[in-house]
């Protein structure tokens, strides 16, 4: 059993959904497993010689070509956004993915999400760029003492689910509303008070268990796959500790701390961790981007379709790399924890004609390899259009 992480270098949108996916076809079972934050993630995985798209959000990325998913105890599950993910799943695949949680992992609540947008929009212009998803609410309550378990969820009715939603409501949702000022011209306001929301909340909640098997995840359960990857669900510039970006954070870790635990509660260790970046940077959402720059002075470089703007996060924005040193140092912090040699995966090289963006140079990607080699084991690119064809008949080592 290889255990691999794929773990986006910079503010996400690097391609980890695409490389993971194509890292599944090494393996005759593989298991991906979700290990941090929740449905925000949106991983596109195209397969032209299929005529396949779709976007991954809690399902991983590469279940279309047979691997099973486990949403780790460090994940958030959306029990609501998972039934409609596994139904879209099913009308172009042809079949329900396999999909298990751990018994520990804490779900994010409709009033999670509800309080995340209304904070959102009673920020303004100065809203942190969340996803709207109710991913930092859902810490904070955790936090507080009124986490819920999707072990729980599974023993409950629906009746009982909508009254253990209603208590939390009344325990802490309404003090959270009072403490962030959330008045009655805010149009969340009054969701957060209809009780016929968490009503249909609990019933869909109920409803969807029927997608997610609750298991636990020991080391015997495991060694039924001969392949496991941790597919991150956000880049490393928006790790909860990595306090230059704040406040334009996520609230988990995004590297390989949360792989470590899990892996060292069952006394497993981590084979490769490949840190996946386009060759230029993006950002979608609120916060700083050095060098950034408009993506029509740049020909070469298309509109991304996955990204389009939406109303929580605007629209993608572009950037160049500032230097070597800045382009490995989160990685080599990163990867210290584990004591291993890093990978490295450069996606989108056919819009930048093989050149990677610095801030200074357009560097040919030779040059980059011959100065980084003695810090990465393995350079895998991609020049297709849509990323890493399965396969793996694009992805190349060239060290």
């Amino acid at each position: 059993m290889k255990i691999t992480a794929v773990i986006g270098k910079n503010y996400g949108d690097e391609g980890k959904g695409l490389v993971t996916a194509s890292i599944c076809s090494d393996y005759n079972r593989p298991l991906i497993i979700k290990y941090n934050g929740g449905a925000q993630a949106g991983h596109t995985v195209e397969d032209e010689e299929k005529g396949t798209r779709f976007i991954h959000h809690q399902i991983g990325s590469g279940a279309e070509y047979g691997a099973d998913t486990l949403l780790a105890e460090t994940y958030y599950p959306d029990l609501y956004q998972i039934g409609k993910e596994v139904e879209e799943f099913r009308a172009q695949f042809g079949f329900e993915p396999n999909l298990f949680a751990e018994t520990q992992a804490e779900i994010t609540t409709v009033d999670d999400v509800l309080l995340n947008m209304a904070l959102e929009t009673k920020r303004g212009k100065n809203r942190h760029g969340s996803c709207g998803m109710g991913i930092n609410e859902c810490t904070l309550r955790n936090s507080a003492g009124y986490s819920i378990s999707i072990g729980e969820i599974a023993t409950y009715s629906p009746q009982k689910l909508y009254e253990r939603f209603k208590a939390i409501r009344k325990e802490y949702t309404a003090k959270r509303v009072e403490d962030l000022e959330i008045n009655p011209s805010n149009k969340y306001h009054s969701l957060l008070n209809d009780e016929n929301v968490l009503r249909n909340f609990a019933y869909e909640v109920h409803n969807n268990m029927s997608f997610v098997k609750v298991v636990t995840a020991d080391i015997k359960w495991l060694n039924k796959y001969d392949g496991i990857i941790f597919e991150a669900g956000q880049g490393l510039l928006l790790d909860k500790d990595y306090l230059e970006g704040a406040p334009h954070l996520t609230s988990s870790k995004t590297g390989v701390t949360y792989i470590c635990d899990f892996l060292g509660k069952r006394e497993l260790e981590l084979d490769e961790a490949i840190y996946v970046t386009r060759s230029y940077v993006t950002r979608h959402g609120a916060g700083p981007l050095p060098n950034e720059f408009d993506r029509i002075i740049y020909q070469g470089i298309e509109s991304d379709i996955t990204n389009e703007p939406n109303e929580w996060q605007g629209k993608i924005r572009y950037g160049r790399h500032t230097d070597v040193t800045e382009f490995t140092r989160c990685v080599l912090s990163d990867i210290s924890k584990v004591g291993i040699k890093p990978s490295l995966a450069i996606t989108h090289l056919n819009e930048t004609d093989d050149k990677i963006l610095f801030r200074d140079c357009d560097m040919p990607l030779p040059k980059l390899c011959e100065i980084i080699h003695n810090d990465f084991s393995t350079v895998y690119i991609s020049r297709s259009r849509n990323g890493f064809l399965i396969g793996r008949k694009e992805i190349k080592n060239i060290i």
